[in-house]
């Protein structure tokens, strides 16, 4: 089980390093609508580093403070993930979720450690914000996580 969630991370981390390389290579002068009025693909470097931070028109300094913070932040969903694997035998739901979370995690490492100028963010939800596949990875952990960390002990 374990080597299936690794496979699977190591899925998800090569597409969104995959498409990022391609777009920045071929695409990035390329605009075009994917659902008129509601998405477009537009890449662009995001300094700002997360849609968060983009909605708030705040730009990251990323220091040690912040990567203290991160590695104690992964550290508690990583027990919590273990904790939650205990209570229940249903835990599929549970796994996908850390696939997602722990993917989403190492793009976003790699997303500033490879790209010196910010995160190639390439869909851009009109009129809020603009994202990429590391966001929609991460989005995904917090529905999935939330929900079985809502639903464990309901039988």
């Amino acid at each position: 089980k374990t080597r299936e969630i690794i496979w699977w991370t190591l899925l998800l981390i090569l597409i969104d390093q995959a498409t990022k390389i391609v777009i920045y290579h071929f695409y990035m002068d390329t605009h075009f609508d994917i659902i008129p009025s509601l998405f477009e693909f537009r890449p662009v470097f995001n300094d700002k580093h997360s849609y968060v931070n983009y909605l708030l028109n705040q730009k990251l300094n990323i220091n040690i403070g912040f990567w203290n913070t991160f590695a104690v932040a992964e550290c508690i969903i990583l027990v919590l993930y273990v904790f939650l694997r205990s209570l229940s035998k249903k835990t599929k739901l549970l796994d996908i979720a850390i696939i997602f979370q722990t993917s989403g995690i190492i793009c976003a490492l790699l997303s500033n450690i490879v790209w010196e100028k910010g995160v190639l963010d390439f869909i851009y939800l009109k009129p809020l914000f603009i994202f990429d596949l590391k966001d929609i990875y991460l989005n995904t952990f917090i529905v999935f996580f939330l929900y079985m960390y809502t639903s464990t002990g309901k039988k």
